[in-house]
């Protein structure tokens, strides 16, 4: 049974094609040198900035980046690049708003977890923020045997950036009935979103990059000593400001509001790991 919807990636190349974004980044320099020739020393300085505004991997967020880094992995494929390794892992492209089914990958809002269960509390007592949730029923065979379906991350700003050993987990099976319908005050409620999937590869000299089921993860820093079989990512969700479709479902620019969307550090990311006892281990890392 499956959960959630997969990403038409053939639309979003067709909407994004890397060979007009390539020609629309060499116009703006040209027109900008036309505007401004005292930035440009000489036809080198031109070169230099079409490259800088050249599309290239992208992390993961909106259906433009993942069918930017599809088509430059297409294009390293054809020139005779050799992946060595390939991992495979669902890639979770965001649309804003609520699902239709609460179980999905999602990020804030509404968690899929009964009406009666007591809400995780933090140290001192506070109603702790819903950070996000992954679902893994579309992706078990990415991941090593779980104890659940969902995974629910609870915690605060400072937990998930520097002390990940302070969020609060929990699994829920598929199937529950009478879910939460409102949940209790607490500071910094997230925007919300849910995922689209993304079946593709990670290769050991490109991963993906964002919120993700299975695969490799991405650090941002040095490698860290993994405490357990990786299954999974939450990533940072920011879009620019005057980008086409930043969302699935949400095709003009966004504008300079961002609401409160998921910022771990300066989009950082949270890997989860199973540990050897069963239980979730975590650790963050931003730019």
């Amino acid at each position: 049974m499956s959960v959630h919807d997969r990403l038409d990636i053939g639309r979003w190349m067709v909407e994004f094609p890397i060979s007009r974004l390539r020609g629309e980044a060499r116009d703006y320099v040209l027109q900008r040198r036309r505007q401004l020739p005292q930035e440009y020393g000489d036809d080198k300085a031109v070169e230099d900035h079409i490259q800088l505004m050249r599309p290239k991997w992208e992390i993961v967020v909106g259906p433009a980046a993942v069918a930017v880094n599809e088509q430059l992995r297409a294009e390293a494929l054809a020139a005779g690049e050799r992946p060595g390794g390939r991992y495979p892992t669902d890639v979770a492209v965001w649309a804003k708003g609520e699902p239709a089914d609460r179980s999905v990958t999602k990020i804030g809002g509404l968690p899929y977890r009964p009406s009666d269960a007591p809400w995780p509390v933090g140290e001192t007592g506070e109603s702790l923020r819903f950070i996000g949730q992954l679902c893994f029923v579309d992706s078990r065979d990415l991941v090593p045997a779980l104890p659940g379906d969902v995974l629910l991350v609870f915690g605060d700003d400072d937990a998930l950036v520097a002390e990940p050993e302070r969020l609060v987990f929990e699994w829920w099976p598929l199937g529950l009935a009478s879910l939460i319908s409102q949940m209790p005050a607490v500071d910094e409620a997230l925007t919300p979103f849910h995922a689209v999937l993304h079946r593709t590869e990670d290769w050991e000299s490109a991963i993906f990059e964002g919120t993700k089921i299975g695969g490799l993860p991405k650090f941002i820093q040095d490698q860290p000593s993994t405490p357990g079989a990786f299954i999974g990512t939450i990533g940072s969700i920011s879009v620019s400001d005057d980008g086409r479709h930043p969302f699935v479902n949400v095709a003009e620019a966004r504008g300079w509001s961002h609401e409160n969307d998921l910022m771990i550090g300066d989009m950082g990311s949270l890997y989860l790991f199973l540990g050897p006892d069963r239980k979730i281990q975590a650790l963050s890392q931003c730019y």
